[in-house]
């Protein structure tokens, strides 16, 4: 059985969406993938599952591989913020043994297991004694490492650092969210001298608008809202909103009467110039009148209904940072598309096993 370690370089590199994206890749291999996650940080509330709270990385991913295991064996230690320091020092031994027990649970029938570590590997969610440096050797893992890159210098100090500090583990490296003006240069420099120096496999992946769009099924969740009509295109895919009026042309401009309203702008194709709209908010919780929603019919335009009005609405849309969840199953096709631009295809899983 090999094991796969799933590292973050820190700065919300795209972590999960990586696991997601390897496991896809080894399922398609015919391989039996399993999932850990030694410890998840949790919010005060946590994240509501069957048997209590969880992670809600563990919970997505155990959904993605049809998993039967309990979530309390996928992931032994589950912490909020105000417990890491009374699970440090002293009791690091014990929960290593807890985590090495819930381990062998897990791996039982399997080819690969992927191990999803902290949200930065250099830290290992504060835990002394249980850092993702710590795991990784005591699972004999092959570390797979993604970066949000920033600066050259501190995405090859941060590959290079860890991988020497790991005894040469990391084997593949996605190097996200790289801005389009700098692709030529991170492919033709930076990704060259990282395998020279002994990073086996490297992707670069450029800003991508799909990555970056939510759906409108997600924002109805994020606004506390209901889909009052066209629910078979909630998952048109938004790129941005915006309170003003200027996309609603034509018999769409029947919604300049609302004034409640938040204009959701949909994602176009890239040699789409001409922006559309791809859902409209009514806020305030006061439902539309006949003429409004047979308008939205006529255009299979989905509007969402929220009782938030609607400074507090844009201030939820404008701060969230929604978890991935199965609804952003095509950001992983968008994801692993970009990848097999970047290198021959499976490269970078081969090189992990």
């Amino acid at each position: 059985m090999r094991s796969i370690f799933i590292g973050s370089t820190g700065g919300e590199p795209g972590q999960t969406l990586a696991t997601w994206a390897l496991a896809v890749k080894l399922k398609e291999k015919g391989l039996q993938v399993g999932f850990f996650k030694p410890y998840g940080l949790l919010p005060d509330t946590g994240t509501s599952a069957e048997s209590g709270f969880c992670d809600a990385d563990v919970l997505l991913i155990k959904d993605v591989l049809g998993l039967s295991e309990p979530e309390e064996a996928l992931c032994p230690v589950m912490l909020t913020e105000n417990l890491i320091a009374e699970v440090s020092g002293s009791h690091g031994e014990r929960l290593t043994e807890k985590i090495k027990g819930a381990f062998r649970e897990i791996s039982l029938g399997k080819d690969v297991i992927l191990i999803m570590g902290a949200e930065e590997i250099f830290f290992g969610g504060g835990l002394s004694g249980l850092s993702d440096s710590v795991l990784v050797k005591l699972f004999d893992a092959s570390v797979l490492l993604v970066d949000r890159y920033q600066r050259d210098n501190l995405t090859l100090y941060s590959l290079l650092s860890l991988n020497s500090f790991l005894e040469g583990r990391v084997k593949s490296a996605i190097i996200n969210h790289v801005s389009p003006d700098r692709m030529d240069h991170v492919r033709t420099k930076v990704v060259p001298f990282l395998k020279e120096k002994g990073v086996n496999s490297v992707a670069a992946i450029p800003e991508d608008p799909i990555l970056a769009a939510l759906t409108v099924s997600t924002i109805a969740d994020l606004v506390d809202g209901q889909i009052l009509c066209s629910p078979e295109r909630a998952g048109n895919l938004i790129e941005t909103f915006t309170i003003g009026s200027k996309y609603l042309l034509g018999s769409l401009s029947i919604f300049k009467q609302v004034y409640n309203k938040i204009i959701l702008v949909g994602l176009g194709q890239p040699t789409q110039t001409e922006k559309t709209v791809g859902g409209i908010i009514l806020t305030g919780g006061k439902s539309p009148g006949e003429l409004v929603l047979k308008v939205a019919h006529e255009h299979s335009l989905p509007l969402i209904l929220t009782r938030a009005d609607t400074f507090q609405t844009m201030e939820w849309l404008e701060k969230a940072k929604p978890s991935l969840g199965r609804k952003d199953e095509f950001k992983v096709h968008q994801f692993l598309k970009l990848i097999d631009q970047e290198m021959s295809a499976n490269q970078w899983v081969e090189a992990l096993l």
